[in-house]
């Protein structure tokens, strides 16, 4: 390991996001080796569960003003006081003030973030100045991501870290013979997730299966579509077989009662979901939005459809539905896939490598290359 640095990994909020949660878990990753502090831009909103694990893990944190010249000066006053060396962003905002803030104080290594292969063209042209500008890298979480980027013209000071997971101990799937399943969907409600394209999916699955067969759709997360979502539920006449779950405090425990998981994003980075659903040794039906293919390997831990290809989705899913032993099969693969290529200690040591090598690393197929 080399000498110990000074670490600023910047987030915008506690929310409840993926970007939060990975803020978080590096900030963890770190702090046994450099001097970590995770730097928190605006004091509101907090999701608890996120302040919770920062106090538990006692991770070194600070909260920023809300005022924007306030915010300054505090960043700014922090960077030049802690002889900040790496600063490590996330999202397009807190990778501005990264920027900005870093370029003046003078920090040595400033890495950006991106975890979007999709946003507004204002988002992508900042980060594309950040970038080209102010920046040493950019640090994206998916490949899809990497692909925008680079198109759009962002200098090829791009690579790729994926997301990290801390695992959880085996749990065994059982081979059980049950005429009722659950299918699960976690996520905000946003047009994104195209919610729209999973309800269609579960009338035509409904309409498919024997008699015998009953389904139950968990739909987890909160969001500006409930409304929409909600209407669409009656309009597909699912008022029976859909749930709605918001404000969950157990992602997990709702997971692992469940025997499916179902994505049908039109756009992901990686997504964080379908990795804790592979966490719980559940098969995955996914559209090929982002980086799912990397998580989920076709008809081996689960099956991948085109983009609101409700068919091919309904079909997969009665494929998992009819076989017990290929339910319970393709859920281990799931765990397996996710430990070797995704787990905590695997993030964990690109980081840690990244570091260690942070003056003479170079970049091949977005991915870092160290001699």
């Amino acid at each position: 390991m080399s000498d110990k640095k000074n670490v600023c990994i910047t987030i915008n909020s506690l929310v409840d996001g993926g970007a939060e949660k990975q803020s978080i878990l590096l900030a963890k990753a770190l702090q046994p080796y450099h001097k970590t502090t995770l730097v928190i831009l605006n004091p509101e909103p907090i999701y608890a569960p996120r302040l919770s694990v920062i106090e538990e893990d006692k991770i070194n944190h600070i909260f920023l003003s809300k005022n924007p010249i306030k915010k300054y000066f505090q960043l700014t006053g922090f960077l030049k006081k802690n002889k900040i060396d790496v600063i490590f962003s996330f999202l397009p905002a807190d990778t501005l003030w990264a920027a900005i803030c870093g370029k003046i104080t003078g920090v040595p290594y400033i890495f950006g973030g991106i975890r979007n292969s999709q946003m507004s063209r204002t988002k992508f042209m900042a980060l594309r100045f950040a970038n080209n500008n102010l920046l040493n890298y950019t640090i994206a979480n998916n490949f899809a991501a990497l692909t925008s980027a680079i198109d759009f013209g962002f200098k090829k000071k791009v690579f790729v870290i994926a997301n990290g997971i801390q695992i959880r101990p085996g749990l065994q799937k059982q081979k059980t013979e049950t005429t009722v399943i659950t299918i699960i969907s976690v996520g905000r409600l946003v047009k994104q997730k195209r919610y729209d394209t999973a309800l269609e999916t579960i009338a035509k699955l409904k309409n498919s299966l024997d008699e015998n067969y009953r389904l139950h759709y968990r739909i987890v997360g909160s969001g500006p579509e409930e409304e929409f979502i909600k209407a669409y539920i009656e309009k597909q006449g699912l008022q029976e077989e859909v749930q709605l779950i918001q404000n969950t405090q157990d992602v997990y425990a709702l997971l692992e009662t469940s025997d499916i998981y179902l994505c049908t994003s039109s756009f992901e980075g990686i997504s964080n979901s379908i990795m804790e659903a592979m966490n719980c040794a559940l098969p995955v039906v996914a559209t090929d939005a982002g980086d799912n293919t990397r998580l989920v390997i076709n008809k081996k831990n689960g099956f991948i459809a085109a983009i609101e290809d409700t068919e091919a989705l309904a079909k997969h899913l009665h494929h998992l539905i009819v076989s017990a032993s290929t339910r319970a099969e393709m859920g281990m693969k799931s765990y397996k896939h996710l430990v070797e290529n995704f787990g905590y200690e695997a993030f964990q040591n690109k980081y840690l490598r990244l570091l260690e090598n942070i003056s003479s690393f170079s970049i091949k197929d977005g991915e870092v290359q160290v001699e």
